[in-house]
């Protein structure tokens, strides 16, 4: 499968990452001279580790070629020439069966580092969205530790998602541990969550759900991306609330047709009425959840918390998958239209943006 338009590969790789984006490229051309970048790489492939990689909304004609049920696949793009991306590139979907003979072929890796770049890759997509500290955390709970320079988590972002984990199972710090739920033992337990490797400071809690090894660990990992994503959705309300705004304000200057109008005004109001319906669903999810840990934590009743749990893979699929098309849109859109005092676009700039945009909630609403 090759991706041959320029304009796309082009906006995509001089833009920055978002969570349904992560540049590669970008990424190698501002730290690729550093240390810690060269000597802790994503993939051993060169080529992959300066690839765009797609949380790519399937359409109907793909999803036989994926095998999968879920509404997004990984897509690798493999750009022909790092230094003119105008000429486009070779893309896959993960998971498809010709990937390993394209990366043999067009990577030029051996046996070893194919295995570990086939890891990575199956790690990656099986993740709802590309957001850099559950990416981090993924790679990292099944023993791959690239750079930090592959993730953009700055230290007051995550201090702020430890502090939101802590205020969130405060209560449940006297119901699993016996004792006051204070500050510090709430603290305690956020870092144990947040933490790689799970530790014999969440054993009790482990007893409390009745829960053991593989399926307690899984049920963690997602739980905290529930909380993740909770976390999330609070902070997108200002820049939802922006993008709603400013689509449907947009002014095209220069140059129009009749036809691209028509769609631009058709699409403003689907995309605008998409992001309503993500956002809804993504509450009516985290609200589930919250009955579900209110009966745990005020009723001592574990058994719908567990069953949470050993269903959190599921529902934290879906529950990223939502909201990361939704931050995609918020990033995206900051990035291309930085000034809400300054609306007005070409129409090939109206016609990128909202095309982007609708592939990215196609059959949201």
């Amino acid at each position: 499968m090759s991706v041959r338009s320029h304009r796309d590969l082009a906006a995509l790789a001089t833009s920055a990452s978002t969570s349904r984006v992560l540049n590669l490229a970008l990424l190698d051309s501002r730290h690729g001279t550093e240390a810690e970048h060269r000597e802790q790489p994503l993939f051993k492939s060169r080529q992959l580790n300066t690839a765009i990689v797609i949380k790519h909304r399937l359409r109907s004609n793909e999803r036989a070629s994926v095998k999968t049920q879920r509404l997004n696949a990984t897509k690798v793009v493999l750009p022909f020439d790092l230094s003119n991306l105008r000429i486009g590139g070779q893309a896959f979907f993960v998971g498809e069966p010709s990937q390993a003979a394209m990366l043999r072929e067009g990577a030029g890796v051996s046996a070893d580092d194919l295995r570990h770049d086939l890891s990575v890759l199956g790690q990656i997509d099986a993740l709802p969205s590309l957001d850099p500290f559950l990416m981090r955390e993924q790679l990292r709970r099944n023993g791959f530790n690239a750079a930090n320079t592959y993730f953009n988590i700055l230290p007051s972002d995550l201090a702020r998602m430890q502090a939101f984990v802590a205020s969130e199972i405060k209560a449940l710090v006297s119901l699993a541990f016996g004792v006051g739920g204070g500050g510090d033992s709430a603290a305690r337990l956020a870092d144990a969550l947040l933490s790689t490797q799970l530790d014999e400071r969440l054993e009790p809690l482990r007893v409390t759900l009745r829960l053991e090894g593989d399926q307690f660990r899984e049920g963690v990992f997602c739980w905290k991306g529930f909380l993740y994503y909770k976390w999330l959705r609070e902070g997108l309300t200002g820049d939802v609330v922006r993008v709603l705004k400013e689509i449907g304000t947009l002014r095209i200057m220069g140059p129009r047709d009749r036809g691209s109008m028509e769609y631009i005004a058709t699409t403003q109001t689907k995309v605008r009425d998409c992001i309503r319906a993500e956002i809804a669903a993504a509450k009516a999810s985290i609200d589930d959840y919250d009955r579900m840990f209110d009966d745990l934590v005020n009723n001592s009743k574990a058994t719908a918390f567990r069953e949470f749990l050993l269903s959190a893979p599921e529902r934290f699929l879906k529950l990223g998958e939502r909201l990361g098309n939704v931050a995609h849109i918020a990033s995206f859109w900051r990035y291309r239209v930085p000034d809400p005092k300054n609306l007005a676009l070409t129409i090939e700039e109206a016609l990128d943006i909202l095309q982007d945009f609708e592939t990215s909630l196609s059959g949201s609403a």
